[in-house]
């Protein structure tokens, strides 16, 4: 077994799989994105402006860490169909480009303090409401950008929201489509409907034991039991190693890691402040803007409102509605130069007006918070703990490499491991090709256990190593064959699922023929009854009523008006693979006048919504059918 492992890692297969692993650690782990950039290939365009493959990989791996993230524990890797994905992100991309494009012929700016306060007020970088910079830059790391590139790519979606917001909030409404869509959307019908469900003609069907019999001759691979193995196995962990005696951490060993924690601690002072605006532009000179701030400054220590000046003056649209004020903050967020400045005030000092690239500041220093690293004494057992897991991590490997040689070289049984390793003989049974519980749920386990060594000569498998730090060896204790079932343990379920066939049959044949009937004219007591269903009525109902199927309500409310003399018939599938027959009987507007003020305000406000929605869809659509696109054949 040894020496078959030997011989694959000199195959060429072995060879290329390290070389791709060697190539994503190097793009991906040492960040150089540039290695292959003369020779990244071109997968689409926009009006001349290409997207690489490089650039569509990144995109597709930050979409797949973000679904990632918003699923959790429930995340499953192979539930993303990866050529979707990724056909998904370049359309993205792609309209991401168009967008940019018009951001840029629209001339759409946002400033750097309208970016810094988006990062400061997001939720996902502060602990307890507030900022921290530690925070910040873990996350942004762990999305694989660099701080420049996350503030560039902020700067880039304010941008979009401005332009969205735009044309969304351009779109009204008069109040003929308010009238018009309320007297749609509110409007009631009474509606019944007919349900031709299997379970309602089961009694209907016959089945003979001849039809059982048949049934389980034509399908005797469906009725046999599941090859099953009981397993025995050891499992190797890093964690159980932690506290081996081979591992060794002194108070000095944890001293010097509690240092070096301290000092590359991104903890520090945080500074609460406001600021006032101005910018340089055309219409203001430079001198002009400081000696408007000048005066602010004064007019502030004579004892004007700072914050009332901040909505007044302030040219910064990210924080001058709430009177200038910038948050906790600490260093490594704002521009250098007011970084600097506030850094150089005491608590309620105005400091003189700064030069930033933005325009001039007058920035006030409301509050400074200390954070203090953690004692010693407070991180010493965390510290320990993390150094015996380093430590077991490298222990593992070891460990492991041993596993694997016992496993080899003691194949008939787990006891040289058990004696060797000091590790626990376990057992399970049931195992399954396709199932199993524990280390068993891992196909890679359930494969090896599979295997043709160990299945039917009697070997241990080799150490499968799982995931974080975890191994397995196994071996087959048992083996029992797939048999077949008799039947009389499957008749009653055999008899069942044919009486549902073919109840789902006479079910569809009388709703076609009750349909006919009902719209040739024919009385729908009359029909009902011939059918042994009951109609399910209902009055006045809207589109939102809970009592009625939802196939059902909207089939009904796409069903013409009834005239005064007849009714309005169709059909719609339900939910358990049932249909039903529908009518419609009477229809009554939705009457603004009768409309309670808030239930107006609310239908408004979807209205517009919608309205804006549509417009910006077709400004998207309009860009789009004007550029030039190449995409993949």
């Amino acid at each position: 077994m040894m020496q078959k492992l030997r011989d694959q890692t000199q195959g060429f297969g072995f060879k290329l799989l390290a070389g791709v692993i060697i190539f994503v650690l190097a793009i991906f782990g040492f960040g150089a994105f540039n290695l292959f950039l003369d020779s990244d290939p071109e997968v689409a365009s926009v009006n001349g402006e290409e997207i690489t493959q490089n650039d569509l990989f990144s995109a597709t791996e930050r979409e797949r860490r973000r679904i990632a993230v918003q699923l959790g524990a429930e995340f499953d890797p192979n539930m993303l169909d990866s050529i979707r994905l990724q056909s998904l992100v370049l359309e993205q991309l792609i309209t991401r480009m168009l967008l940019q494009g018009a951001i840029d012929d629209l001339d759409i700016g946002v400033s750097q303090q309208s970016i810094d306060a988006s990062v400061t007020s997001n939720p996902a970088f502060q602990i307890d409401g507030q900022f921290q910079a530690d925070v910040y830059r873990r996350a942004v790391q762990a999305m694989r950008y660099s701080p420049q590139a996350f503030l560039q790519e902020t700067g880039e979606l304010l941008a979009l929201e401005q332009l969205q917001d735009g044309i969304t909030q351009s779109a009204f409404l008069t109040d003929w489509e308010l009238r018009h869509n309320a007297r749609l959307l509110n409007q009631r019908r009474d509606l019944a409907y007919l349900a031709f469900t299997a379970d309602g003609f089961g009694s209907q069907v016959v089945v003979t034991d001849e039809d059982v019999n048949l049934r389980y001759r034509e399908n005797e691979l469906d009725f046999r039991t599941e090859e099953t193995v009981d397993v025995g196995y050891v499992e190797l962990t890093a964690e159980s190693l932690i506290y081996d005696e081979s591992i060794a951490v002194s108070d000095d060993d944890v001293r010097a890691a509690y240092d070096v924690e301290a000092a590359a601690s991104l903890l520090g002072d945080r500074r609460e402040s406001r600021h006032i605006l101005l910018q340089v532009s055309e219409d203001r000179t430079a001198e002009q803007a400081r000696v408007v701030l000048l005066d602010l400054k004064d007019r502030i220590e004579r004892g004007a409102d700072f914050a009332k000046l901040a909505q007044e003056f302030s040219e910064d649209p990210g924080s001058a509605a709430v009177g200038g004020e910038l948050g906790l903050v600490g260093k490594g967020v704002f521009d250098p130069e007011f970084e600097r400045a506030l850094w150089s005030l005491e608590t309620g000092e105005l400091s003189d007006p700064v030069r930033t690239e933005f325009g001039y500041h007058l920035i006030r220093l409301d509050e400074i918070e200390i954070a203090e690293y953690p004692s010693f004494e407070n991180q010493r057992a965390n510290i320990e703990l993390r150094l015996r897991r380093e430590q077991a991590a490298g222990l593992f490997i070891d460990r492991l490499r041993e596993l694997d040689n016992l496993a080899f070289e003691q194949p008939d049984s787990l006891q040289g491991i058990v004696d060797e390793l000091k590790l626990e003989p376990k057992t399970i049974p049931g195992v399954s090709r396709n199932h199993g519980e524990g280390v068993f749920a891992n196909v890679a386990v359930r494969d090896a256990v599979f295997a043709n060594d160990v299945l039917v000569r009697g070997y241990n498998t080799a150490a499968v190593d799982i995931t974080d730090n975890r191994a397995v060896v196994a071996r087959v204790t048992a083996h029992h064959v797939s048999q077949p079932i008799p039947i009389a343990d499957v008749r009653d379920g055999i008899r069942a699922e044919i009486v549902a066939e073919r109840a789902r049959v006479v079910a569809q044949q009388s709703h076609e023929a009750a349909l006919a009937r009902i719209q040739a004219g024919e009385s729908v007591s009359v029909v009902a009854n011939d059918y042994h269903v009951r109609w399910q009525m209902f009055a006045l109902a809207n589109r939102n009523h809970a009592d009625v199927p939802e196939p059902v309500l909207h089939a009904a409310f796409t069903l013409p008006k009834p005239t005064d003399r007849s009714k309005s018939v169709g059909e719609s599938a339900l939910d358990d693979g049932g249909h039903a027959v529908i009518t419609v009987t009477r229809v009554v507007d939705g009457d603004l006048a009768i409309m309670a003020e808030s239930e107006i305000s609310s239908l408004r406000g979807f209205l517009d919504d919608r309205a804006g929605n549509l417009d910006f869809a077709a400004f998207v659509a309009s860009i789009e059918h004007e550029a030039s696109i190449s995409r993949p054949e």
